[in-house]
């Protein structure tokens, strides 16, 4: 894969029910047979913003502690669908973490760069 492929979720995302090679599925049997793949989309700024002036920022947390703004947030990403890779290799940073083994694909129907697994994605 390189940048400006046009890749596919591949069948090793999917059970051997809908159509792929897993024994197990990769998050929950909904989303398997629906077709779909979670796909992590990053906080911006402006995210961050709104959700400091939500009710849902407000008190703390049941350990006492303040609460933290979300770093990220789940897109999906669907079967039949194909998406512009924007990186073949990245090691993005969310949940105050690093993920190494990503690719960074542009989801057509929100605009969004999103982070999915390389293994997960095909060149069409």
């Amino acid at each position: 894969m390189r940048k400006g492929d046009l890749v596919k979720l591949s069948r090793s995302c999917f059970t051997t029910r809908s159509g792929g090679t897993r024994d197990y599925p990769l998050s929950n049997h909904a989303n398997d047979e629906a077709g779909i793949v979670e796909a992590t989309v990053l906080a911006t700024a402006k995210d961050q913003k709104v959700w400091r002036n939500s009710e849902a920022s407000r008190g703390i947390d049941c350990a006492g502690e303040t609460k933290l703004p979300p770093t990220a947030y789940i897109v999906a990403l669907h079967r039949d669908q194909v998406y512009t890779l924007l990186r073949a290799r990245c090691r993005p940073q969310w949940s105050y973490r690093s993920h190494p083994g990503m690719a960074m694909v542009l989801c057509m129907k929100t605009g969004k760069d999103v982070y999915v697994k390389r293994e997960l994605l095909e060149v069409v």
